[in-house]
């Protein structure tokens, strides 16, 4: 048979035809006359091998008898599933997959080399022991992530940003990153009330002295508000559409409270979602006031992240109205009148390099004791603190001690969490929305 070859072929298919996809259209445009006029033509090479493009998500769009597009600026695309990633709850099918899991995306930017910290993270680094639990609390409560990471950002500052909005801590456990429930969880995952279980007991007997310290939020960082919420509500194959959410305490004069806007609409698309968070945080602003730091021996110590912890303390704040003198013959001279009795006092005479602690008894309105005549004192009164607190972070010092971060878990006489009690009360808040 004949045949035609070269390297380059011109009008080797021109006798192919324009034929309408539609039966019932027979008179084209382009029927009489060319529609269209070929200006400019690129080479086009073919590949000696077929190109692969590997972690990509590849779209194509094709319109067809349609002249309602003069031009595309930007697509919007529905995607049911994300990128494969490990799963961590537990009895997950398959283990590798598509996953709307905080703990799970966490995982995946630590880790991967490609779209996350992988090349300088390892996975060593990860106490990833917490993880099935975390993700059980998540899916307990419809605590979903379904949204996109679309620029950089700093990991760590996004993932600490981030998980308070799933009601998650972002911790440290000695030198390890880990993520835990804010809230009391049962074994199913789901918010508890029931009494605390406290994991440690902290005094000045296992306290290293001069190592504790006590840091306060600031008024305006207490003061109670109302919260707007933004997310997304959205429906398969459908544009989203931008909801919001008002939440405030159930009271009186609440709905004069400052304004505080949270923007949920990356990852979230639940109003149940959205209430939660929005129960949380005010919780969290009227129930916490302070954090504590301080270093205990690493003997006997049995802790991580997530646990609760009690921190009883002894202080004695000074009060003027509670100094004195005593005189040469024993008479008390004092701001306010000291009744008989006897006190505990700390003393000082222009002989001594310090002052000392001393019992004093009073009778008549002045000193029995004669140790004490010329003396200055200052009545002592000892007020007992005890708190619970939930571990946040766990360090091994270079000395060998360990250094404890805790921040102020408020609960009942019987250990009941007053924040899982708000959080679970919805009659306790009023919402528009």
């Amino acid at each position: 048979p004949p045949g035609f070859t070269g390297e380059r072929i011109f009008e080797e298919n021109s006798q192919i035809n324009d034929i309408s996809l539609y039966g019932d259209l027979l008179n084209k445009s382009n029927a009489s006359s060319p529609e269209h006029e070929i200006t400019y033509v690129n080479e086009s090479v073919t590949n000696a091998e077929t190109p692969e493009y590997t972690d990509l998500t590849i779209c194509g769009l094709a319109l067809k008898s349609s002249r309602n597009f003069a031009n595309i600026d930007q697509l919007r695309v529905w995607l049911a599933d994300g990128v494969s990633v490990k799963r961590f709850q537990a009895g997950a099918t398959p283990a590798i997959g598509p996953s709307n899991k905080f703990t799970d995306l966490v995982y995946y930017l630590l880790t991967d080399k490609t779209a996350g910290a992988g090349g300088v993270v390892s996975a060593e680094l990860i106490r990833t022991e917490d993880f099935p639990a975390t993700s059980q609390f998540l899916k307990a409560n419809k605590l979903f992530f379904d949204g996109a990471i679309d620029a950089p950002t700093n990991l760590r500052q996004f993932i600490s940003d981030t998980a308070p909005f799933f009601l998650c801590n972002f911790v440290i456990s000695d030198g390890k990153f880990s993520l835990v429930p804010a809230l009391p969880t049962d074994l199913n995952g789901n918010i508890t009330q029931q009494p605390l279980k406290i994991q440690q007991l902290f005094t000045s007997g296992n306290i290293i002295e001069d190592s504790f310290s006590v840091e306060y939020l600031s008024s305006e960082e207490r003061k109670d508000f109302q919260a707007v919420l933004r997310y997304r509500q959205e429906q398969r194959n459908q544009l989203p559409e931008e909801k919001t959410l008002v939440v405030r305490f159930a009271e009186a004069g609440s709905e004069q409270y400052p304004i505080e806007a949270f923007d949920l609409t990356q990852f979230c698309t639940s109003r149940d979602h959205a209430f939660l968070v929005a129960k949380f945080f005010l919780s969290l602003r009227r129930r916490v006031t302070h954090t504590v730091k301080f270093r205990t021996s690493p003997f006997g110590i049995s802790l991580s992240p997530g646990n609760f912890i009690r921190v009883v303390t002894e202080a004695s704040p000074y009060q003027s109205a509670r100094n004195g003198t005593i005189s040469a013959d024993g008479t008390i001279v004092s701001a306010t009148e000291i009744t008989d009795g006897t006190y505990s006092i700390v003393f000082f005479r222009s002989s001594d390099d310090e002052v000392t602690p001393a019992t004093m008894t009073v009778a008549g309105g002045k000193a029995v004791e004669t140790t004490l005549y010329d003396s200055l004192f200052t009545i002592s009164e000892t007020s007992v603190s005890s708190n619970v607190y939930m571990v946040e972070q766990l360090t091994l010092g270079e000395d060998g001690m360990v250094d404890v971060v805790a921040t102020e878990f408020p609960t009942t006489s019987t250990f009941n969490s007053l924040m899982a009690e708000d959080v679970l009360t919805d009659s306790a808040f009023t919402t528009e929305g």
